[in-house]
Formats: C-alpha cells, sequence, structure tokens
C-alpha cells in the first residue's frame, strides 16, 4: 500500500447508519483514529438524526437528508475547534446517529408486590404489568446520562432502566390516589395515563426520554379474585334476581352443590356415602315427580 493509499485510508469519505433492526436507540459511527475530511458525506435517513460531538460537548446536528461536510454547515464545530476562516484539512469528531422513532414493544413488570390499604380486604399485595412507548427527546440528556461511552445502545438496556422507574412511579401513583386494590383494578385504563405522567417526570431531565403511551394490568392475589366471585354470587342470590328462575330447581341445585361437596371430602368417607345416597334418592324422587303417570300416589 502506497503512501497516497494509507491517508486516503484513513480519511472518512462517507458517513451513514444503515440499521433495520428498530431496537438500536443510538450508536456511534466507527470513526476510529480516522479523520473527517473537507467535503464528506453525511447521510441521515429517515427515522434518524445525525449528532457530531466534539471532546465531550455537543455540536452540530442534522436531521434526516443528504450533506456535504463543510465549515458553512458545521457552525457550532467551527467554533469549538477555532476554524476562523473555514476548515480545509481533515478533522476529528464523534459522530452519533439517534433513532427517532418511538420503541413500542417495551414491556415493564413489578418485581415486587405493591402493598395497598384496602377498606375491604384491609392489606393487599398486587402487582402490575403492561408495555411502554419510549422515544429519545432530550439528546444533549440522553448522550450524557444514557450513551456515555458506549458504541450502541439497545433497547434492552432501556427497558431494564425503565422498569425500575416505573416500578417505583408505581408505587407512588397508588399512594397518591388512596384507591383501594378493588377501585385499582377498575380503574386501571384510566389510571395508565396517570402512570405515564408520574414515570414522565423521572425519565425527561434524568434521562431525556419521553413516554407518549403506556398501559397497565392490575393483578389482584387469587384469594381476593375468590372472595369477589364468591361475593357476587351471593349478591345475586341476596338481590332476589331470581325473578325469572324456577326458585324449586334453583334450590335444589343448591342441596345437590352441598351434598356433592360432602361426598368429596376426603376425611368422612362414611358421611360421603350417605350423603351420596341421599343425593340419588333425592334425584330418583325429583324424576319420579317430573314424569306423568310416575307420582307417589299413583294407583297400581
Amino acid at each position: 500500500m502506497g503512501l497516497l493509499d494509507k491517508l486516503k485510508g484513513e480519511l472518512v469519505d462517507i458517513i451513514e447508519w444503515i440499521d433495520d433492526s428498530r431496537s438500536t436507540l443510538a450508536w456511534r459511527f466507527p470513526r476510529y483514529q480516522n479523520e473527517i475530511k473537507n467535503g464528506a458525506q453525511l447521510i441521515v435517513r429517515e427515522g434518524q438524526k445525525a449528532v457530531f460531538v466534539y471532546r465531550g460537548a455537543l455540536a452540530d446536528q442534522f436531521e434526516p437528508g443528504h450533506y456535504e461536510l463543510k465549515s458553512e454547515n458545521l457552525p457550532i464545530m467551527s467554533t469549538l475547534q477555532g476554524w476562523k476562516h473555514g476548515f480545509d484539512s481533515p478533522f476529528r469528531s464523534e459522530v452519533y446517529f439517534i433513532n427517532t422513532r418511538p420503541v413500542t414493544d417495551l414491556r415493564w413488570g413489578t418485581p415486587q408486590p405493591v402493598t395497598v390499604r384496602d377498606p375491604d380486604f384491609k392489606m393487599v399485595q398486587i402487582r402490575a404489568n403492561g408495555l411502554c412507548v419510549v422515544k429519545i427527546a432530550d439528546i444533549e440528556t440522553f448522550l450524557k446520562e444514557v450513551i456515555g461511552t458506549d458504541s450502541a445502545v439497545e433497547a434492552d438496556e432501556i427497558a431494564e432502566l425503565l422498569r425500575r422507574v416505573i416500578s417505583m412511579a408505581f408505587s407512588d401513583m397508588v399512594l397518591e390516589t388512596g384507591l383501594g386494590a378493588i377501585d385499582l383494578q377498575g380503574q386501571q385504563v384510566a389510571l395508565s395515563g396517570k402512570l405515564a405522567e408520574f414515570v414522565q417526570e423521572r425519565v425527561d431531565d434524568e434521562f431525556g426520554l419521553e413516554i407518549p403511551e403506556m398501559t397497565m394490568n392490575i393483578s389482584l392475589p387469587d384469594e381476593i379474585t375468590q372472595a369477589m366471585t364468591r361475593g357476587v354470587a351471593k349478591g345475586v342470590e341476596a338481590s332476589g334476581f331470581v325473578e325469572n328462575v324456577d326458585l324449586n330447581k334453583y334450590q335444589q341445585a343448591q342441596a345437590a352443590n352441598a351434598m356433592l361437596a360432602a361426598a368429596e371430602n376426603e376425611g368422612g368417607s362414611v358421611m360421603g356415602d350417605m350423603m351420596q345416597m341421599g343425593m340419588g334418592a333425592v334425584m330418583a324422587g325429583q324424576m319420579a315427580q317430573s314424569m306423568p303417570g310416575m307420582g307417589a300416589n299413583q294407583q297400581v
């Protein structure tokens, strides 16, 4: 390799980022020891933004388009490097490509249950999970607080960071609302927007992120769900919501359920046998009453 080829190889002619994964939020152009020459081509595609960083300071930014790098379109870089009359020689600068599209499939969940004071069930431990939409809002903050010296930032890294933030925000939101576990679950769709606001307050100034949307699903303990189900069943029975139902058949079904529960009791096999026999007799009597010519007073 001749001297001319070597010098040419150390100069960057085209700066671009070809990415189709949609999972990378930021990527640093691999300049290594190469220098960017005057007139180099910068290609910024849709859904991207290119930023120049010189000695840790954010310099010029470029929206989607095709640019020829000259001092005219590098005003901040010209100031930082002291180019009073433009530049002819190559220069060094880090170039980051930022993904400006929202990432829509970040999953979150509370690693530990959150204790809620409930008027009906006293202290209840609930969990929550859902999806979170996130995008980069403040590039300078994101560069300083998230990227640092990394060459790339993946969505998985942000997801891990957001899970911790959302978990704490969820606890704070539950405490502020003062709602019981049942009301929280009943209003979880409306409360999703409130949770997004709590999270936004934490990730805006701290990480330079935006949370356009968030979904939330609140889970109650199994014993609470079962208690609610039994309560609804008792409420239906007590309210007299049986006007269109044959009361005799309803009572017979209740009695049959009680017999079946006793028959399945492993601790009392004798009682179970007796209950099964009794249930059989009751069912036989019911069948006799329902069939014409088979009543108890039938003459032989």
